[in-house]
């Protein structure tokens, strides 16, 4: 007979003294939400049980419960616990165990069988198991969905303990499930290239954000960290297929099926389920005139059958300052050193120091210019104010200052970022919800500046009928920060030889800097002016102290992220499904600052708008004696609304045919409301008043200011736009399957839009592709070949788009006020009307091969592709006559051919014991197709390579010109006939020098776009430990030296003391300083020549060692203890190495390849994760 009880869940006292069985039962029954099965015999066998217990977990109570009992119990998902005796064979145990993925979270439902017995349970919904094994039976075949299987050994030694057994993701197996966004198939039936990154392995390291957690897990996408590079910050798959700024190069971001204008980071990697790229035309055509960049798929986490999780995680990030050092500046000592040389060479051209000094200008007396504060003290030494021994003694004492150090000091702090993600996972067979909420704080490296993030994110799922399922779901965040202005960000905004603060920690004023207020037409300031206005009671102090006047005017910024979903699936009949599915986005940002009347840019434009009438000897504030209030609020939203079917079927006498075929029509709409602009002057932040100015006078017509010149204030501008963008389309995408060997797959859409011409032919354009699928190892002549695993070739062919969303079939313009005449209002034609606009056209073939061998312990991809992009947005010269010089017209074309390889390998597994590597390479070369505009100027092909390029060379390429050689310390360079362009005297001093401008004299250097990247990871792991590291590598293209500038006399680079000089014969020309007097007209052209010469050309390829990851989880037992299921610590350090082919301290991704400028290095990331699963 068997007996079913049913009761509540509680937390409660347990105490038993020789109780029976049935007792137990039954108090237990009364205080918990499990329903007991058994047999009655067995209780009447069972031995009395004496316990005294609290606590929270069934799975204690029950472990206490059948201790030294003849039985043993199960718990069912469906909150049920059965109770089953256990033979009596001596020589049987039980093992309590847990499953888990690679990264320690439980895996409920997973198949725990005995391996040659007719024995098998179910992990519950934390992951655990109990089974009974013998002496001759103790080997366990795990199995979970979408992970691959394990089988274990347990002995009767290690079923003292609980055991935790691991099992890694199925992702890169054939048979697993991709996921495009409008439908999930089976790897084995698709034909299109894809990589697939699951939650386990974005999880394995502690991600910043989704764009780190991809970097080196996919093939060919790119991603740039120079913050002043091509697509900085932007993932770039498969190279560049635009010339188009506008257009951009980053992929479409797709958000559980459904295109998304959020970007990868402001997406939260923990609510990240799996993410898909789809690389190539047959994977991505699907999403019509958006995927020519690629597709990036992101399927969001939800809901679990049944039970309740629980997830915590902390992670703590500590940023280093980054090491000043590696700028290669020079010291204090050899910046004066090198000042007074300048100084001594401009005062010789002079007959005297006061006559050198008035042409820097003093109040109304003159354009008045920035002199620095040891030019001031010769100045004061040469008219007798101080004698050579105070210069001196000054001097020396300025040479113990570093203004830099004292930056490093006081302005920078350790990047700390703190983040908290607390998620909700449960179900109960007809719902299911994921909720997560998430708390992400930073204080950056400047001081004062900050952010604060909150998400929330939350998706349900109803099984309304057994054929009808319903999804909603909601993410909202809301994000502060707070920053300075961006010219304090500059360390170099003063001498080297001034100070922030004195050795007591003071704040050190300075008498004046060369800084203006920003939002005035202000002219700069010098020693002279400020001792004119010292004693004048109608003007405010010009003292600056940066520490002080980062705290002004902080820029406070406010936004509020909104993403709305809803998903109904109705299944008709037999693989025909309907589904109906809309998303809607809602961004709102404000951002506001303020300056107080006392800060220094106010004072700085009060002073300089204060106007002084000399008959009347009145002074005129035409600024209010008050501060400055500025707010501008900018909007945005889209929605889309799609209805697919979608049949998926298999028939025929042996199911050896299958069809899998969606179609559907998709409504899409972008809205961009005009931006609201305020400012205000004289404002009191506690009255909340201001002043009411004569805006339009004093920004247009300006006043005379007693300083001198007409100054005039900064307006708003004038500009009122609203920008709105429809889209409709029309979709279907068919996969048929023969035998599960042989795949055929096509796609075609259609897309309407405003942004396309009116013109038929290019108004309903098809994009479509089709691909060819073989999984040969299911073929009867490889069936029995032991190491071949898995083996399936790809052939595809497919045409995407890209549109300009800047560009118009029609006649645009842009409606302004004016601003002397406010009520009048104007238009600016925009653009002409293009009635041929079309979307940039990009065909992709691609060929490639999956294979997994050596029973899956190396497994990977080789993909080759071909990707021409044809009728690219080019600007295009137009006869003048027609209204415009230029127009952008689709008029170019580009090629990329490329080569990747994704190899994964487990190469020793034993024990407790494991090691696994993966190895990730692109190769991407390109090649301008066509182009029809071209620039009669070398430089512009130099400063400008993504702007200008030649036929049949690479876009983006770096161009310079033919260094010739040295004369006397002046550089020489070839034009297009191989000449010097310096013609020099018997001195060896120039006489005359010919810019070089034609663009045959220009040679290419190689490509400023890397070749080649990827990553190499490693992992071991141990028992509970766990080691991995990731290094990633870039090469195949070139950079710029860091070269000083020889026609200015501001410079900070080390340089300074190995220029040439006439006592000193150097490889460096000489700098303006040591330049004669006749040649000082051309040093700005041979320094320009100099900088982009040919000489100057490094090799880019890095090797950086990305991250490494120490992870280890604590016993299962002590867990239990602790009444969690899983607790997992992580160390982790980013950044940690690298390796530089330029050398030099050149770190490739912080630096200007083109311009060859130096930017700070990333420094090190320490950071410490905790992870708990209830």
């Amino acid at each position: 007979m068997l007996v079913s009880l049913n009761v509540s869940a509680q937390t409660n006292q347990y105490n038993f003294v020789k109780a029976p069985l049935n007792t137990v039962i039954s108090e237990i029954s009364t205080k918990t939400s499990y329903e007991f099965v058994y047999d009655a015999e067995l209780v009447k066998k069972a031995k009395p049980i004496s316990l005294s217990l609290s606590t929270t977990s069934i799975r204690i109570l029950m472990d206490a419960v059948v201790k030294g009992q003849d039985f043993a119990y199960e718990i069912n998902n469906n909150k049920t616990i059965v109770l089953k005796a256990v033979a009596q064979n001596p020589e049987e145990y039980i093992v309590h165990g847990m499953v888990t993925d690679s990264i320690g979270g439980p895996l409920p439902g997973a198949s725990v069988k005995i391996k040659g017995a007719n024995k098998y349970t179910t992990t519950d919904g934390n992951g655990h198991f109990n089974i009974g094994l013998s002496n001759n039976y103790n080997n366990i075949d795990v199995n979970y969905i979408g992970y691959l299987s394990e089988t274990k050994k347990i002995e009767r030694s290690a079923a003292q303990n609980v055991v935790t057994i691991k099992l890694k993701s199925n992702a890169s197996l054939l048979a697993d499930v991709v996921v495009n966004g409008y439908q999930s198939l089976p790897k084995e039936r698709q034909t299109g290239s894809f990589a697939v990154v699951d939650s386990a392995t974005l999880n394995r390291q502690i991600n910043p954000d989704l764009l780190a957690a991809l970097e080196g897990k996919v093939a060919g996408l790119m991603y740039t960290k120079n913050p002043n590079g091509l697509n900085a910050d932007q993932p770039v798959l498969r190279g560049v297929g635009t010339y188009s700024a506008n257009v951009g190069t980053s992929p479409l971001i797709v958000v559980d099926g459904l295109p998304s204008e959020l970007t990868l980071d402001q997406i939260n990697p923990y609510d990240v389920e799996s993410i898909t790229v789809l690389k190539d035309g047959a994977a991505a055509s699907i999403y019509g005139s958006r995927s020519g960049n690629g597709v990036i798929v992101i399927a969001t986490k939800g809901g679990k059958a049944k039970g309740v999780n629980i997830t915590l995680n902390a992670d703590l990030f500590i940023t280093g300052k980054p090491d000043i050092d590696k700028m290669h500046y020079a010291s204090t000592s050899d910046l004066i050193d090198y000042e007074t040389a300048v100084y001594n060479t401009e005062r010789a051209r002079f007959t005297t120091t006061e006559s050198m000094f008035s042409g820097y200008g003093n109040v109304n007396n003159g354009t008045i210019k920035y002199y620095s504060p040891l030019y001031e003290l010769y100045r004061q030494q040469a008219t007798g104010a101080i004698n050579t021994t105070q210069l001196n003694s000054t001097i020396n004492q300025l040479k113990q200052n570093d203004y830099i150090k004292d930056y490093v000091d006081n302005v920078w702090q350790n990047e700390v970022r703190q983040r908290y993600n607390l998620s909700f996972n449960s179900g109960n067979g007809k719902s299911s919800n994921y909720l997560s909420l998430n708390y992400d704080a930073s204080d950056e490296r400047m001081k004062y500046n900050n952010s604060e993030n909150f998400n929330i994110y939350n998706k349900s799922t109803f099984n309304l009928k057994k054929w009808l399922t319903a999804t909603i779901g909601i993410n909202a965040s809301y994000n502060t920060s707070s920053s300075s202005n961006f010219d304090y960000t500059n360390y170099l905004i003063q001498p080297r030889y001034a100070q922030i603060t004195d050795a007591n920690g003071n704040l050190v004023y300075s008498d004046y800097v060369n800084l203006s207020d920003g939002f005035s037409s202000s002219g700069a300031v010098n020693a002279a002016v400020i001792s004119t206005l010292k004693n004048n009671n109608n003007f405010k102090s010009f003292g600056f102290n940066l520490l002080e006047s980062m705290q002004e005017g902080l820029t406070k910024n406010k936004a509020i992220n909104l993403r709305t979903f809803a998903n109904v699936k109705a299944n008709i009949y037999k693989g025909l499904s309907y589904s109906m599915q809309f998303q809607y986005e809602n961004r709102n940002a404000d951002s506001e600052s303020f300056h107080d009347k006392n800060s220094y840019r106010m004072r700085y434009a009060y002073n300089y708008l204060t106007s002084y009438n000399a008959t009347t000897g009145i002074y005129t504030r035409n600024l209010p004696d008050g501060g400055r209030y500025y707010q501008i609020n900018r909007k945005s939203n889209s929605y889309t609304f799609r209805n697919q079917l979608s049949y998926d079927n298999s028939f025929g006498k042996n199911q050896e045919h299958n069809i899998a075929a969606i179609a559907g029509v998709e409504m899409r709409q972008t809205l961009t409301p005009r931006t609201l602009e305020t400012v205000r002057y004289g404002y009191d932040p506690v009255t909340l008043s201001s002043t009411t100015l004569n805006t339009a006078a004093l920004s247009t017509a300006g006043v005379a200011s007693y300083i001198g010149g007409t100054r005039t204030l900064s307006a708003l501008a004038t500009k009122q736009e609203q920008v709105k963008h429809r889209y409709l389309s029309a979709y279907s995408n068919m996969s048929y399957t023969f035998q599960g060997k042989y795949n055929l797959t096509g796609s075609i859409r259609v897309d309407q839009a405003d942004l396309f011409g009116v013109d038929p032919q290019y108004k309903n354009r098809p994009l479509w592709s089709v691909g060819l699928g073989w999984n040969a190892n299911r073929e009867d002549f490889l069936k029995n070949v032991e190491w071949l695993n898995m083996l399936k070739l790809r052939a595809t062919y497919g045409i995407n788009g890209n549109v300009d969303q800047n560009s118009s079939p029609y006649l645009t313009a842009t409606l302004r006020n004016d601003v002397l005449f406010p009520s009048l209002q104007y238009t600016n034609i925009s653009a002409l009307p293009n009635p041929k606009l079309r979307w940039e056209k990009v065909a992709s073939t691609n060929f490639g091969i999956d294979f997994s061998t050596l029973s899956n312990r190396l497994r990977g991809s080789i993909d080759l592709y071909n990707k021409y992009s044809s009728d690219l947005l080019v600007s295009t010269e137009l006869d003048p006559t027609v209204g415009a010089i230029s127009r952008v017209l689709n008029n170019g074309a580009l090629r990329n051919r490329g080569i990747e390889l994704n190899l994964t390998g487990d190469w020793y597994k034993a024990n407790d014991l494991a090691f696994s590597s993966q190895f990730v390479i692109g190769f991407n070369k390109n090649k301008v197709m066509e182009v029809n505009t071209a620039a009669q100027n070398a430089y512009s092909y130099i400063g400008a390579p993504t702007n200008y390029f030649f036929i049949n060379q690479q876009y983006n390429s770096l161009y310079a010109y033919r260094y010739g050689g040295m004369t006397n310390g002046y550089p020489y360079f070839l034009d297009e006939n191989g000449n010097s362009n310096v013609t020099f005297n018997a001195a060896g001093v120039p006489t005359a020098v010919k810019d070089i401008t034609n663009t045959s004299a220009i040679v290419n250097m190689g490509s400023l776009t890397p070749l080649y990247s990827g990553s190499f990871s490693q992992r071991v792991s141990y028992k509970s430990f766990e080691l991995s590291a990731m290094l990633v590598f870039s090469g195949g293209n070139k950079l710029r030296k860091d070269v000083t500038d020889l026609s200015s006399n501001t410079v900070y680079d080390q340089d300074i003391t190995q220029r040439w000089t006439a006592n000193t014969i150097s490889e460096l020309p000489r700098l303006y300083v040591d330049y004669a007097n006749s040649a000082l007209n051309y040093a700005s052209t041979l320094s320009s020549l100099w900088k982009y010469s040919d000489v100057q050309i490094l090799d880019a390829s890095y090797i950086k060692l990305r991250n490494i990851i120490l992870s280890y989880n604590l016993p299962q037992q002590v867990s239990r203890l602790i009444h969690v299921s899983n607790v997992r610590l992580s160390g982790q350090v980013n950044n940690l190495w690298y390796w530089s082919a330029a050398g030099d301290d050149i770190d490739p991704e912080t630096y200007s390849a083109n311009s060859g400028t130096r930017s700070l290095q990333i420094p090190k990331t320490f950071i410490f994760g905790l992870n708990v699963t209830f």
